[in-house]
C-alpha cells in the first residue's frame, strides 16, 4: 500500500490556486512524486447553476462539503491502490476552506453529520500552503476575468484570505506564499516548500529559536491567525530503534500521535522523519519507562502573521519565558519575529533550550503532574 501524502493548496480569490495545482503536479512528476489531483467544487457547482443564492448557504455548502468528501474518499483508494512507494493528493481546496462562508454552528452541524469537525479536517492533511489573494500585494493583477464565478471586490478578496488563513492556522504544516515576488517565482516558492515538506531531496528539518519574554495570552488569543495545541512528547532510547521522540498533539478527537527521529547535521539543520502512529503505540511507548528519558509539555500557540507560520510554545514551569520557533528553507533565509513579542536571545545553539534539555532539567515537574 502506498503512503497518501494529502496537501492542501488554499487561500483567498485570485491567488493562483488553479494555475498552481497544474504546475506544481507537473513538479513534483518531473522529481518522480506521482501525483493525484483534486479540483475544486464550489466553481463546479456554481457552473452548473447551483449558488447559495438559489439553494441557500447552508444547503450549498453542505452539499459542496459531501462532495470534497466523496471525493477525497475516492483518491485516497486510489492512491493506496498505486504500485509506489508514495502519492500526493493535491487539493485546490480542503474541506476546511468552506468553513469561511458559514457560521461555525453551520459548519458543526453539517460535518458531525459525518463524525467530523474543524480538530479532525484540520489534522487530517499533512501540509497545507495558502497562497495569498493578489488583491493583498498584488493588486494590479487582481482581477474577475480568469473566473467567471469571482465576484469579490479587493477588499473582500482580502477578507476572505484573512479568514481562510485563520481557519487552517493550527495545522502542524502550513506555509504561506505571498506576492512578494512575481507570479513565477511565486509558484517556484511554492514548489520548493512543498518539496521541503515531502524531503526532497532530503528531510531536512531547518529552524530557528529564540528565548522571549512571557507572552501576553489575552493578546494571542485575540489574534485571528493563532491556535491553541496542547502538546506532551517523550524521549526514548531503545536498543532496536536508538533515540526517537513520540508527541501527543491536540486534544480530544483532533488528537495526532507522531513518531519523530532526528539526525543533527549542524545546530540548526537536522534531517527529520516523522510517521503517524496510533494512540494505543503512543501509550506502549509512555508505558516502558525504562526507555524514556524524558517526558514535556507545552502549549503550543500557532500564529500567521508576517508572511511566516510561528510556533510559539509556553511551558508550566516558566511564568517569566517562553520559546519561538521558525521553520526555514535554508540556514541563511531572512526572518521576523512577530512585533507582539519581547526577544530576549536567540537560543537556536544553545543546547540547554533544546526540548530534550528541558525534559532533563524539569523531569521531578512533570513526574509530579
Amino acid at each position: 500500500m502506498a503512503e497518501v501524502i494529502k496537501a492542501v493548496l488554499t487561500g483567498g480569490p485570485c491567488g493562483g490556486k488553479t494555475t498552481a495545482l497544474k504546475y506544481v503536479s507537473q513538479r513534483l512528476k518531473d522529481c518522480g512524486v506521482p501525483v493525484i489531483t483534486v479540483e475544486e467544487f464550489a466553481a463546479r457547482l456554481m457552473n452548473e447553476g447551483k449558488t447559495p443564492q438559489n439553494m441557500g448557504r447552508y444547503e450549498f455548502h453542505k452539499l459542496l462539503f459531501e462532495m470534497e468528501l466523496n471525493e477525497t474518499a475516492k483518491k485516497i483508494r486510489l492512491a493506496e491502490a498505486m504500485d509506489c512507494e508514495r502519492v500526493v493528493i493535491l487539493f485546490d481546496r480542503g474541506l476546511l476552506d468552506s468553513r469561511v462562508y458559514v457560521t461555525e454552528e453551520e459548519f458543526a452541524r453539517y460535518s458531525a453529520l459525518h463524525s467530523l469537525n474543524e480538530d479532525i479536517i484540520r489534522n487530517s492533511y499533512d501540509a497545507v500552503f495558502h497562497l495569498v489573494t493578489a488583491a493583498n500585494g498584488a493588486e494590479e493583477y487582481y482581477n474577475l476575468k480568469n473566473n467567471a464565478v469571482r465576484s469579490e471586490s479587493p477588499e473582500e478578496a482580502k477578507r476572505l484570505d484573512d479568514e481562510t488563513l485563520a481557519v487552517w492556522t493550527g495545522t502542524e504544516h502550513l506555509r504561506i506564499i505571498d506576492n512578494s515576488t512575481s507570479f513565477d517565482k511565486k509558484l517556484d516558492r511554492l514548489v520548493n516548500e512543498i518539496l521541503a515538506v515531502l524531503g526532497i531531496p532530503e528531510p531536512l528539518e531547518i529552524e530557528r529559536k529564540f528565548l522571549i519574554e512571557y507572552p501576553d495570552i489575552k493578546l494571542l488569543n485575540s489574534l485571528k491567525a493563532c491556535r491553541r495545541v496542547p502538546i506532551t512528547q517523550a524521549y526514548l532510547t531503545t536498543p532496536q530503534e536508538g533515540n526517537f521522540r513520540v508527541r501527543k498533539r491536540g486534544e480530544g478527537s483532533g488528537t495526532l500521535y507522531i513518531k519523530t527521529k532526528k539526525i543533527k547535521i549542524s545546530d540548526i539543520k537536522r534531517i527529520e522523519t516523522e510517521n503517524y502512529i496510533s494512540e494505543k503505540e503512543y501509550n506502549a511507548y509512555l508505558a516502558d519507562s525504562k526507555n524514556v528519558t524524558g517526558v514535556i509539555s507545552k502549549d503550543r500557540y500557532c500564529i500567521a502573521c508576517n508572511s511566516t507560520y510561528y510556533e510559539l510554545d509556553v511551558y508550566p514551569f516558566w511564568n517569566d519565558k517562553a520559546t519561538i520557533e521558525i521553520e526555514l528553507l535554508s540556514e541563511t533565509q531572512n526572518y521576523k519575529l512577530p512585533d507582539f513579542v519581547s526577544l530576549i536571545r536567540e537560543v537556536t545553539f544553545d543546547p540547554e533550550y533544546r526540548n530534550l534539555s528541558l525534559a532533563g532539567k524539569y523531569r521531578n515537574f512533570f513526574n509530579l503532574l
